[in-house]
């Protein structure tokens, strides 16, 4: 046998190997989840007992180059000293969670600081947002996740939903992000219970590259300031009404799936409605950002998607709905199409504190 060959066999050899041996340990792994609840939140992006800086220089600008995210270890992102102190918590995807917003500025403090101001008996305001969820990883926390947190017995679960529901493209939703391919060796090893239980930070690297993946532009993380010229769409998507209909029907259904538990959990439902960037009315013309939803889709259709939503929100919540979509927000309040600024959000806490004092 030749040099070449010989050392193409070992390499070989060692590849092999390595595959086997990671899939052994993985197979160890999973025996053990068969007896840890907990386990199966992984698979929902659920951080706990997590610790990061993230890097926000390059997303607005701010004396700050990095936002402080801790998890503790229910998952919860808090200074609640306690589950029991929780008397509002708050669920949605990325702009409820805020994981590029320092935990002071996010408007789950402002909040709470708020009506602490109010009432100094006032506990504590909890965020469960996940990044990249929507209903339906909102439905998988009230059936998988919450149950496992002991004492937990909010007064109030408020929703800043719709932002994920309202992308109609979505065919394969499953815990709020698009299905993997859990069949090549690239996808066995991004899904791969050893990495993330041996290395929590890759599931940072993990969510940035299912941002890479997602087809909807709203659905990263990335500093996107628009001018006036950037709204160029004016019409509709040919199939955009009777997608967002279908859509929005779904959603009514997972909605009152989720006021269930709510009741179920014996707290209230508030409901807020939320804000975006991809349409302006532009000398009384509606004009949209383009390629919002993939190629086909602008922020024209978006925004007609959303307000579907929007319109299933206030029909299932009635007084309990917020409405920020028609809230005068400026485009400096967001570092891109929907996601805030520590200012923005600030704003949003204010807003969401204003209505939690005037109406319960």
């Amino acid at each position: 046998m030749s040099l070449t060959k010989s050392k193409v066999f070992s390499y070989l050899i060692i590849f092999v190997s390595s595959l086997l041996a990671l899939a052994l340990i993985e197979l160890g792994l999973q025996l053990i989840k068969k007896n840890d609840d907990w386990y199966v939140t992984t698979d929902a992006n659920i951080l706990r007992n997590f610790e990061f800086l993230y890097d926000i220089s390059s997303l607005y600008n701010s004396d700050e180059d990095y936002a402080d995210v801790i998890r503790d270890q229910y998952g919860l992102r808090d200074d609640c000293n306690g589950t029991e102190n929780i008397e509002i918590l708050t669920i949605g995807g990325s702009t409820t969670d805020q994981r590029y917003v320092p935990f002071k500025s996010t408007f789950q403090k402002i909040i709470q600081e708020k009506l602490r101001s109010e009432n100094p008996t006032f506990g504590c305001v909890s965020n469960a947002g996940v990044d990249g969820h929507s209903t339906w990883g909102h439905i998988f926390a009230f059936e998988k996740w919450f149950p496992l947190i002991p004492n937990l017995q909010p007064k109030y679960v408020l929703l800043y939903i719709g932002i994920n529901d309202a992308d109609f493209t979505r065919t394969t939703p499953v815990l709020g992000y698009d299905i993997l391919d859990k069949k090549s060796i690239k996808g066995f090893l991004k899904q791969s219970q050893l990495v993330q239980k041996l290395l929590p930070i890759y599931r940072h690297y993990r969510y940035k590259q299912l941002n890479k993946e997602r087809s909807s532009a709203f659905q990263g993380h990335k500093q996107a300031q628009f001018n006036l010229n950037d709204y160029i769409e004016t019409d509709l998507h040919k199939d955009t009404i009777y997608l967002s209909k279908i859509n929005s029907l779904s959603f009514k259904n997972r909605l009152e799936i989720l006021l269930n538990y709510i009741d179920e959990m014996g707290a209230s439902p508030i409901c807020v409605t939320q804000p975006h960037r991809y349409v302006k009315n532009i000398n009384g013309v509606l004009k949209g950002i383009p390629n919002i939803l993939g190629e086909e889709f602008s922020g024209i259709d978006y925004d007609y998607s959303i307000k579907e939503i929007n319109s299933i929100i206030f029909q299932l919540c009635s007084i309990n709905t917020l409405d920020l979509y028609n809230k005068d927000l400026s485009d400096d309040l967001f570092y891109d199409g929907i996601h805030t600024t520590p200012l923005g959000s600030r704003e949003i806490g204010n807003a969401m504190a204003t209505f939690i004092i005037e109406n319960y």
